[in-house]
């Protein structure tokens, strides 16, 4: 579990370096008095949180941001477990309409047997995300759509659709 804890952060750490280095350029042709809504909530249907979260995410500097959220699979009676994601994600377009690539985390910490946890109460996966996301500048409804790909245990799904709804200001 632990080679496993550290490559999942190797690879974080590479991507997120690789597409700051790459969205440098395009950060320049950013005019500087551009607006861009600095918050956003909202609900995530089969993201990173896995089969819903509520998550906030927060503009850092330009188009540089990151996001925490929370969620819960399951339920009370056969128990349910809770999900934390949390990543670091770049926007790369302007006007309100983006191409979002991130990296993070989602923790995973229950009960059930939905995840296989039994033996490990908790666990980590490499959660990325890929989506085409609309957020006004200057505030209101926005949503994205996109796919989340997943590590997990050594292995890799590529193909794990999203939908989110939610409001920036």
């Amino acid at each position: 579990m632990k080679n496993f804890k550290n490559l999942c952060m190797l690879v974080i750490a590479f991507m997120l370096f690789s597409v700051g280095t790459s969205n440098a350029q395009s950060m320049k042709n950013r005019a500087a008095d551009e607006p861009m809504s600095k918050n956003a909530v909202y609900g995530e249907l089969l993201g990173n949180g896995w089969i819903f979260s509520f998550n906030y995410d927060r503009r850092l500097i330009n188009n540089v941001g990151a996001r925490v959220g929370l969620g819960f699979v399951g339920s009370a009676s056969d128990g349910g477990v809770v999900t934390v994601p949390v990543m670091g994600n770049i926007l790369l377009g302007k006007n309100g309409r983006y191409f979002e690539i991130g990296a993070g985390i989602t923790y995973l910490s229950g009960t059930g047997d939905f995840f296989d946890l039994e033996d490990e109460p908790s666990s980590v996966l490499g959660t990325f995300s890929l989506m085409y996301r609309r957020q006004p500048a200057d505030g209101g409804f926005m949503w994205k759509i996109g796919l989340t790909p997943m590590l997990a245990k050594g292995f890799f799904f590529p193909y794990w659709g999203v939908l989110s709804l939610g409001y920036c200001w």
